[in-house]
């Protein structure tokens, strides 16, 4: 019972990191896959190759089928594989958990709200830099023709 009570807890750990960790299948991970299912269609493979043994179809018809079913194998494994890490995705976007293709939104605090900011707004629309520098030229008097202006040899 004692044995029980300690192993409950570090299962759920275990099982909360497991969750944690990123479900995009990795190649060992295709690889297990691929040994797995061809366990599965071993049946399959041991038919061809007795089919071409005794004569019922040629090498070019066995190594046609042996391809196709090599490839309906590797279709199968990657269906499984990305299906899975679909679904985990999916659940993580129904429960809020930030995931590659929907993370955390992270507007700046008092977007446009705060005069002389980095995230004004006026800034950000083109129209209050425009008018900000037409403002600015009249009051200066400034313009292209003026020598005075900053940036040229009389700058003082």
């Amino acid at each position: 019972m004692l044995a029980r009570c300690l192993l409950t807890p570090f299962i759920a750990l275990l099982l909360v990191a497991c969750e944690t960790a990123s479900t995009v299948p990795t190649a060992e991970n295709l690889d297990a896959m691929e040994q797995r299912v061809r366990g599965d269609h071993r049946q399959h493979y041991l038919d061809l190759e007795d089919q071409r043994r005794s004569g019922k179809i040629t090498e070019l018809e066995y190594a046609d089928a042996k391809a196709a079913l090599d490839k309906r194998v590797q279709n199968k494994v990657d269906t499984m594989l990305w299906s899975r890490h679909a679904l985990v995705q999916s659940e993580m976007k129904a429960n809020g958990i930030p995931t590659p293709d929907k993370p955390i939104e992270n507007t700046p605090p008092g977007v446009g709200g705060v005069q002389n900011s980095l995230y004004n707004s006026q800034r950000q629309n083109g129209l209050g830099s425009q008018i900000q520098g037409n403002l600015m030229r009249d009051l200066t008097g400034g313009g292209v023709s003026n020598p005075r202006r900053a940036g040229t040899q009389y700058d003082p």
